[in-house]
C-alpha cells in the first residue's frame, strides 16, 4: 500500500480494496468495462446504447451472486448498474478511468484518459477502486509520458484515498514480429519488468497479463517460474487478467498465478463471452449458467492456491498507525 499521513496503511484505501474482495480476502472480479468489442460481440450497432446497457445489466444481475466485485465503464455500466439496482450493495465496484483506444507514436501505444471523467467522479459515484489500462514499453517513445500518467493518478487517488489498480500491457513496437519465439520470450520478461516498474510507482494493486503459455507441461513449468519472479519483485496484491483466451487455458493460468502469489483474477470475455453472444431464451439461460459455473470454479481455484489480501494491524502497530485523534491530521 502507498505511504500516507497515517502510517503505512491508508484506511480509506484498505477499505476500498476490502470492498472488492471476498470476505476471506480474495479478488473474484468480473470485468465488464468493454465498449465497442462488447457491442460487436452482442451484435449491436455502436449507436445501440439501449441494447448494450440491457445486456450488461443482465450479466451484472446474474453473475453478482458469485463475484466479489465488477469492473465497469462509465459509458454503459457504472451509473446504470447502480440506478437499476442490478449491482447489489454488498458487491464491490471498480471503475475504469481510461478511454477506449489509444494514441500511437512510432508503433508505441499511449493510454488516453476518458474526457469528462476522472478520479474525483469515480470517488463521487461510490466506486471502491480506480483502474488504469497502461500500455507500456520502457524502450518505446511514449514510455516517460506513460510513467507520468501513473504518477499523476497515484497522486490524485491518494488525495481522496481511492485505491489505484494498474494494468500494464506489453505490446509490439513498429517492425516487431509478435508471432516469433524471440518476441514471445521477450514479452514474458516485459510483463514481469512492467509489473515491477508499476509497483515501484506506488500503485495499490496490479492486474497483470499471464507471463507465458500453458499449452505444454514445459510451458506451464516455465510460466510458473515467471509468475514467481513477478511476485518476488512487488509488494502489492496482484490478480491475473484473461485477455479473452479460451476458458480452459485461463483456468490453468489462474491456478499457476495463484500458486505463485496472486490473490485472484479480474477477467471478462473468457468467462462471459458465450453468455453475451447467445440469443434465444433457453440457450441464453444455459450460457449464463456456464458463466456462473466458470466463476465458481475459478473462485474455488483461487481459494485453494491463492494468497488472501487481509491487511490487519493490532496491538502497538495499530495504535502507532492510528493514535488518538488520528483524524485531525489525516489528509490535512
Amino acid at each position: 500500500m502507498s505511504t500516507t499521513q497515517l502510517g503505512i496503511l491508508d484506511p480509506g484505501k484498505v477499505r476500498g480494496l476490502q470492498r472488492v474482495t471476498s470476505p476471506d480476502g480474495y479478488f473474484v472480479i468480473c470485468a465488464l468495462d468493454h465498449l465497442s468489442d462488447f457491442q460487436e460481440l452482442i451484435g449491436a450497432e455502436r449507436s445501440d446504447y439501449e441494447r448494450t446497457v440491457e445486456v450488461k445489466m443482465d450479466l451484472v444481475r446474474d453473475l453478482s451472486p458469485v463475484v466479489s466485485a465488477f469492473l465497469l465503464d462509465p459509458h454503459f455500466g457504472l451509473a446504470q448498474a447502480i440506478l437499476s439496482h442490478s449491482l447489489p450493495g454488498q458487491v464491490g465496484l471498480m471503475a475504469s478511468v481510461e478511454d477506449e483506444g489509444y494514441q500511437r507514436e512510432s508503433g508505441s501505444r499511449a493510454t488516453r484518459l476518458r474526457a469528462g471523467w476522472g478520479v474525483r467522479k469515480i470517488k463521487l459515484i461510490g466506486a471502491d477502486v480506480c483502474k488504469l489500462l497502461w500500455f507500456y514499453r520502457p524502450d518505446g517513445p511514449t514510455a516517460e509520458a506513460q510513467r507520468q500518467v501513473v504518477r499523476d493518478l497515484v497522486e490524485q487517488c491518494a488525495e481522496v484515498s481511492l485505491p489505484l489498480v494498474v494494468e500494464p500491457i506489453w505490446h509490439p513496437l513498429e517492425g516487431e514480429d509478435e508471432t516469433s519465439p524471440e518476441w514471445r520470450a521477450r514479452r514474458v520478461e516485459g510483463i514481469i519488468a512492467s509489473a515491477h516498474e508499476a509497483a515501484s510507482l506506488s500503485v495499490d494493486m496490479l492486474k497483470v497479463e499471464f507471463p507465458g503459455d500453458v499449452d505444454t507441461p514445459d510451458a506451464q513449468s516455465a510460466a510458473l517460474a515467471a509468475c514467481r519472479r513477478l511476485d518476488a519483485g512487488i509488494d502489492v496484491p496482484w490478480v491475473i487478467l484473461s485477455a479473452g483466451v479460451g476458458y480452459d487455458d485461463f483456468r490453468t493460468q489462474v491456478e499457476l498465478a495463484c500458486k505463485s502469489g496472486a490473490s485472484g483474477f479480474l477477467a471478462g470475455r473468457s468467462i462471459w463471452r458465450d453468455a453475451a453472444a447467445t440469443h434465444g431464451e433457453s440457450s441464453r439461460a444455459a450460457a449464463f449458467q456456464t458463466a456462473i459455473n466458470r466463476l465458481s470454479e475459478l473462485a474455488d481455484l483461487t481459494r485453494r492456491h491463492g494468497r488472501p489480501y487481509l491487511p490487519a494491524l493490532s496491538g502497538p502497530s495499530l495504535l502507532a498507525a492510528a493514535p488518538e485523534h488520528w483524524y485531525r491530521e489525516w489528509h490535512a
